[in-house]
């Protein structure tokens, strides 16, 4: 059976960019300013995030007695993810939960805030705010274009409508660089003489030529990344999809294993406390460290995080396996009973398939390259959108010459 031929994935090309225009656009537009969303958060409510001392010389507070303290104060709070070094002159952030073990439910009273700001010097809370509720001004900007970045800001529809997107775009990406050979490709001779000019932009050119060669060039000159940011968002956003592919080729996903080992009823309170805990993750990864050849340079940040439904603390710390300037991507799940080691997640090294991910992953993120990546990420950010822009004034232009042929041909009078 012969392939379809280049009529067929020009029209696939058409319809699945006008498809995906609003989605990348969209997309763009809010990806070029998260790889500065610390600055810019923080820019948006200096008094609420950073924190310095009182006075000089004067000890920071352990995380864990921040903790401890805000669950004191809010009894009916949950706080199940923290952070276990801090960043230097900010807050300690505390995201807290407020659900009613007996139902499992949203309690009915709580307060209109999630995200806690807490001086890790005084205890002060500095803020709060409802993470990504826009209706409370610029304090959640930041938040709030990150969730429209990853669903539209529509919850799990947007989340899953965004993860479709991102799946066609994968698919797309081969077409459109398929579009761009030349025809007849190989079989002919003189194949890179007569694909140079897809790489460019015409000069001088102005109007339907200058948006077509920003369209192609721009497309072929992005098109590892492009494609390397539609697998990543399929990551984040279709695990249902992404996650099977990737077992197939011996990916090892401590989450999924925390997501797969649901308790009959969530284990509200378990035996080692957050305390207890921390101290049981770091010990563990010292063990696994040694184990397996791996340097703990103590950098980075370091995190815990207890989840009810599994009963399952997983311990974040970053090893020579990361790759990402934070860290944290080595990952040891223990049970919160026994303190028992249940799994290890190392993001690189272990297998491909997981260290493919966590490159794409870093890559998307901005969370390798140091600063001249981060800008790149800002500049792709701007050209997907400049691409889907003018995926749909060709299209308009097309129809438009296409309507015009017709009323030509619609007026032309019958012969006598």
């Amino acid at each position: 059976m012969a392939l379809p031929g280049r009529p067929f994935w020009v029209i696939v090309h058409r319809w699945a960019g006008l498809t995906l225009a609003l989605f990348l656009a969209v997309a763009g537009l809010t990806g070029s300013l998260l790889p500065w969303f610390s600055e810019l958060d923080a820019a948006m409510a200096p008094a609420m995030q950073n924190a310095a001392p009182p006075q000089p010389g004067l000890a920071a507070m352990d995380p864990l007695v921040v903790r401890s303290a805000m669950l004191a104060r809010h009894p009916s709070a949950r706080v199940d993810f923290l952070y276990l070094t801090r960043e230097e002159g900010r807050a300690d952030r505390l995201y807290a939960t407020w659900i009613d073990p007996q139902t499992g439910l949203e309690r009915a009273d709580r307060p209109d805030w999630d995200d806690v700001f807490i001086n890790p010097w005084t205890g002060e809370e500095q803020g709060h705010r409802r993470n990504g509720a826009i209706e409370q001004g610029l304090v959640n900007l930041m938040p709030f274009l990150y969730r429209l970045h990853y669903s539209l800001a529509l919850g799990p529809w947007g989340l899953f409508a965004m993860g479709l997107a991102a799946l066609v775009w994968t698919v797309d990406c081969f077409v459109g660089f398929y579009l761009t050979l030349p025809p007849g490709a190989l079989k002919a001779a003189g194949f890179w003489r007569r694909w140079r000019p897809s790489w460019k932009v015409r000069r001088p050119t102005t109007g339907y030529k200058l948006t077509f060669d920003l369209h192609r060039a721009g497309g072929l000159w992005l098109w590892p990344i492009l494609l390397v940011f539609a697998l990543s968002s399929v990551s984040f956003n279709l695990p249902q999809v992404y996650r099977p592919v990737m077992d197939l080729l011996g990916a090892q996903d401590a989450e999924a294993l925390v997501e797969q080992a649901v308790l009959p009823t969530p284990r509200w309170t378990p035996a080692l406390d957050f305390s207890a805990a921390a101290r049981r993750g770091a010990d563990l990864a010292q063990q696994e460290a040694a184990r397996r050849g791996l340097a703990l340079p103590g950098d980075g940040r370091a995190w815990l995080w207890y989840v009810p439904t599994s009963g399952l603390y997983i311990y974040g710390v970053k090893s020579s396996a990361d790759i990402t300037r934070d860290g944290g991507g080595t990952r040891i799940v223990f049970d919160g009973q026994t303190g028992a080691l249940r799994a290890v997640s190392l993001p690189t090294g272990a297998n491909g398939a997981d260290t493919f991910t966590t490159w794409i992953v870093a890559l998307h993120m901005a969370q390798v390259g140091g600063l001249a990546w981060r800008i790149a990420v800002t500049v792709i950010g701007f050209g997907t959108t400049i691409l889907s822009v003018t995926g749909v004034l060709i299209w308009l232009r097309k129809r438009s010459a296409r309507a015009g042929r017709k009323f030509k041909t619609a007026r032309r009078p019958l012969p006598a």
